[in-house]
């Protein structure tokens, strides 16, 4: 059978891709250009674009409409599923795709090419100006950033755009005719994956039945056993979706194995990537600290922009197992917020920035003999030296906080990330979180608090090492008495990757309940994240899955499927 071919059309602005898609599609009226859906009115010009309100397209990648989905500049931007099922009819699809996407892109689009349109800076400089939008220094400033770098493991076809459109239509065209077709044999399960003889953990319950598994995607979930060449026997296992987490400080633990010691960042990197790949996670937002205090004793440095650019290209460079986003911790009570947070753009696939304050004496310090025990022993401090650092903290709470929270609220609309609230221990502070637009709250430190996000719609997330323990380390309120009253919505991680599969196991025998205990790991995570392609075992969603077995009470991971590659 011929597989269609996908390719991806990529360059700087200025370049003319519109130009080049509109001459394509002329060229050769058989080629499929695809339109874009895109959160703008279709009468502020550029490519030919489906534009539709935010409700509409979130309606729309809720009931999978959509084969690829980011932010960018405040914008949703969609590929619609049309073009994946044009490729699998044999179709050549080319579509317009922001290069930082493309890994992402690659992984939903198998054997996808990279068509990379480029023209030098004083070409760029003079269409920038011609469109009028941007100032002669915005556009020398714009010129001057740094690409995000080309994925290492894809083909790319570089295609000057500098001279006649004719020219560069007829090298794509030429670029589209050579790249190399994707041939699979009938019947053919190098890219089809049966799981059969398996409990299949749905949102409705548990189903004894079979999953097939193509192009990353799952294409069917069937009743009882399959007969099919190559089908894996689960023996009777659990199927569960892929595991998100969605705040682990596991990264920092791997760069800082111990106080004052720094591990080199790549291995770091991928240690943290295989441990939470062997546990079942197969989505993080990796949490990195924003905000800095760069001098004293209790000081904490920068260190957010650096690393996020390389687990960036690693990820880029196919090095990694399973899906990465960016979690970042705005810490209002610091030197350094604003500056920070504006080293990052919308397309470092920032999915959540959290509102961070740990000003002593409140929320989840609100007991100081707790902080002085932790930060004492991590730091070494004496009692002057700790009294001087609390002192340190309520002037820069005093100096910057209220500012610093506005910025980080404006910033996590320009980055398109979701925003969270941290540590709310009462109602009127869940009321200002409710108000800055925030719909997931991590960590809330009294029943109070959760009950108060409840009467918001504000997602109220624990951590499982709480749950699993008996209580907070901080002595803040248990997950257990929140589960128990109907107040926890999601689990995280926190700082063991392992307590989050250990931790909706035990949710599940708490309710008596496995779907919901599941839930809370899955598709409450993806709801509160908006990745509608993931999170729950359906039709056209990404193929994250989990294989588990259970032996006494314990949850043992048998196999980790991650877009359907098997990655533990």
């Amino acid at each position: 059978m011929k597989q269609g071919r996908a390719f991806a059309l990529v360059g700087a602005s200025g370049v003319g891709k519109d130009s080049v898609l509109a001459a394509l599609a002329v060229a050769q009226p058989g080629l499929m250009i695809v339109r874009r859906v895109i959160t703008r009115p279709e009468d502020q010009g550029g490519e030919p674009f489906e534009g539709v309100s935010d409700a509409e397209f979130a309606r729309r990648k809720d009931g999978g409409a959509f084969a690829l989905d980011w932010r960018a500049h405040g914008l949703s931007y969609g590929i619609p599923a049309a073009a994946l099922k044009a490729v699998t009819r044999g179709e050549t699809v080319v579509f317009n795709c922001s290069r930082s996407l493309l890994a992402q892109a690659a992984e939903v689009f198998d054997g996808l090419t990279v068509l990379h349109l480029t023209a030098p800076p004083e070409v760029l400089a003079d269409r920038l100006a011609q469109r009028g939008r941007e100032t002669r220094d915005e556009i020398a400033r714009r010129l001057s950033r740094p690409a995000p770098p080309l994925p290492k493991n894809l083909p790319v076809i570089e295609i000057d755009n500098s001279g006649q459109l004719d020219d560069t239509v007829t090298a794509c065209l030429d670029a589209l005719a050579s790249a190399p077709s994707i041939t699979r044999g009938k019947g053919s399960t190098v890219d089809q994956i049966v799981l059969t003889n398996a409990r299949l953990v749905l949102e409705d319950g548990v189903h004894d039945g079979t999953l097939v598994i193509r192009e990353g995607r799952i294409v069917e979930i069937g009743d009882g056993r399959s007969a099919a060449p190559g089908a894996t026997d689960c023996e009777g296992d659990l199927l569960i979706p892929g595991l998100i987490e969605l705040h682990t400080d596991n990264l920092e633990r791997h760069i800082q194995p111990r106080p004052r010691v720094d591990w080199p960042h790549g291995p770091a990197i991928l240690a943290h990537d295989g441990e939470l790949a062997s546990v079942g996670i197969t989505t993080v937002f990796d949490a990195m600290r924003v905000g800095s205090i760069p001098s004293g004793k209790g000081r904490y440095l920068r260190y957010a922009r650096p690393l996020a650019s390389e687990l960036m290209e690693m990820r880029a460079s196919g090095a990694l197992k399973i899906s990465h986003y960016l979690h970042l911790r705005a810490e209002v009570c610091s030197e350094t917020l604003e500056e920070e947070l504006a080293e990052f753009a919308p397309e470092d696939r920032v999915g959540l920035v959290s509102l961070m304050d740990h000003t002593p004496g409140q929320r989840q310090f609100r007991d100081i003999s707790k902080l002085k025990l932790y930060v004492q022993g991590k730091n070494n401090l004496s009692d002057d030296e700790f009294d001087a650092h609390v002192e340190n903290l309520r002037a820069l709470r005093d100096r910057h906080g209220d500012r610093h929270e506005r910025a980080a609220v404006d910033e996590a609309g320009r980055l398109g990330a979701i925003l969270a609230s941290h540590d709310d221990t009462t109602r009127p502070q869940v009321e200002v979180s409710a108000g800055h637009g925030i719909r997931l709250a991590e960590f809330p430190t009294t029943q109070e608090a959760a009950q108060a996000c409840h009467d918001h719609d504000i997602a109220v997330m624990m951590g499982a090492p709480n749950l699993i323990r008996g209580g907070s380390h901080s002595g803040n309120v248990a997950a257990a008495e929140l589960a128990e009253a109907g107040l926890l919505d999601i689990l995280s991680s926190d700082y063991v990757p392992s307590a989050l599969l250990t931790g909706a196991f035990l949710l599940a025998d708490l309710w008596g309940d496995l779907p919901r205990g599941i839930g809370t790991v899955t598709a409450a995570p993806a709801r509160a994240t908006g990745l509608g392609d993931r999170g729950r075992i359906a039709e056209g969603l990404h193929a994250d899955l989990v294989r588990v077995a259970r032996i006494g009470q314990m949850p043992v991971v048998r196999a980790v499927w991650c877009h359907g590659r098997r990655v533990s």
